[in-house]
């Protein structure tokens, strides 16, 4: 496109707020919804917790697992499309488990189709944008994409249809709201390049190879070696995988169990959308907290915080007590991300930070997956949460222990690193 046919106004910000809407469809309608339709769906389709709990699971492991597919589908083809793949498997997959006539069908559609669905429509996709547009001001640019704040308001949506017209009915709206989302996606530009922009911050267009490339280590199969062979990298995200198990079980097992206590259902939609509103005020505040604690100290009373709020999630008996929980457990859900981020700048510096967080997540996977199903089949076994929500409170405090007592040094950085002396905190 030449310069005459380029738009007169920045599109940046207008792609902000398109990742904010894909990555809020995908990620708030699905992670918001699973927790309302649960208890129906195995209900009718004859399910025990258990095995209805590993909807999230696969979720959570397809989710894992297809950064580096996205990462190539995203340099060969317009954002775009990937987005728009993305809609139409969602749409695809929530349509697939309304008719479900076995519990089978219903994990293939929402978990298997849907779930692959989500991860090429949100977060990777969506936070890939953003940093094309942004080089000054991508922090907040990234962010903004990221808010989650369709996670707040899908629960109590769903338990309105649920309690209305049936779970199924529920479904069908989620797929109809991805069939209207495809026009808006078209409107998607993956680069300014590709109009004739340039990033905010990024000086002229580039059509050469530029110092960007400079970023990247030369050989980042050194570095994740490097990482492998570090017992304080190993200690790290393993107390970190603890601590998202707890976010995990609580989207799949808290209306369930808020329901087995007392609660009407639409009350106990409504406490995961308490929880959702407040993990967005605590990445702000815990950020803040990092900043001036430092981020090892951070997570550690994150665990901490997580104990208590969990511990008393045992005794809760009335509304007002959950929700008072749930600003805590929400607020510590919320800051374990950014913290756990700290801590791996902070202690790799910038050149190594992609290859450590990246590798993290695929290797806390085991904790995501397996965090739910376990959850379950304890229910299924003893009649009772309560042993589940010990076994997770150990696994708060274990966290804890590990980044106050344990880990108190950062550690040498990779070979292949580049620090900036930055302390771990």
């Amino acid at each position: 496109m030449s310069s005459s046919d380029a738009p007169a106004r920045f599109l940046g910000w207008r792609m902000v707020a398109l990742g904010f809407l894909a990555q809020n469809l995908a990620i708030g309608l699905t992670f918001g919804s699973f927790g309302v339709l649960i208890k129906p769906v195995a209900a009718e389709l004859h399910a025990s917790r258990a095995m209805a709990s590993l909807g999230i699971a696969v979720i959570m492991l397809l989710m894992g697992v297809s950064g580096p597919v996205l990462g190539t589908l995203l340099a060969r083809f317009p954002t775009r499309r990937v987005m728009s793949a993305g809609a139409l498997l969602m749409a695809a997959g929530f349509a697939l488990a309304a008719s479900a006539g076995s519990f089978t069908v219903f994990l293939l559609g929402y978990s298997v189709i849907a779930g692959a669905g989500c991860a090429a429509l949100g977060v990777i996709p969506s936070t890939s944008l953003a940093s094309s547009w942004f080089v000054a001001r991508a922090g907040l640019a990234i962010g903004l994409v990221n808010l989650p704040l369709l996670i707040a308001v899908t629960p109590p949506l769903v338990a309105w249809i649920v309690e209305a017209h049936g779970w199924r009915a529920a479904l069908n709206v989620l797929a109809a709201a991805f069939v209207v989302l495809l026009p808006l996606l078209q409107l998607v530009v993956s680069r300014p390049e590709d109009v004739g922009q340039r990033a905010l911050g990024g000086g002229a267009v580039l059509d050469t190879d530029t110092d960007a490339s400079a970023a990247v280590p030369p050989e980042p199969a050194q570095g994740f070696a490097a990482l492998v062979r570090s017992p304080w990298y190993w200690g790290a995200l393993l107390a970190a995988g603890l601590l998202s198990s707890g976010g995990i079980v609580l989207m799949s097992h808290l209306v369930p169990y808020a329901t087995d206590r007392g609660i009407p259902t639409a009350s106990a939609a409504l406490l995961l959308s308490v929880n959702g509103v407040f993990s967005m005020a605590g990445a702000l505040v815990f950020g803040h907290v990092a900043d001036r604690i430092g981020a090892r100290a951070t997570l550690g009373l994150i665990g901490l915080i997580q104990a208590l709020c969990w511990s008393g999630l045992i005794l809760a008996d009335r509304f007002t007590v959950f929700v008072l929980l749930l600003v805590g457990i929400g607020m510590c859900g919320g800051g374990a991300h950014p913290a756990f981020s700290a801590l791996l700048n902070g202690a790799y510096g910038r050149a190594a930070f992609a290859h450590a967080l990246g590798l993290a997540t695929l290797l806390m996977l085991p904790f995501t997956f397996a965090a739910a199903p376990l959850a379950g089949w304890i229910f299924d076994t003893s009649g009772s949460y309560v042993v589940a929500f010990q076994v997770q409170i150990a696994a708060f405090l274990t966290a804890a222990f590990v980044y106050l007592a344990v880990y108190r040094r950062r550690p040498a950085p990779p070979s292949s690193a580049v620090t900036h002396g930055a302390g771990s905190g």
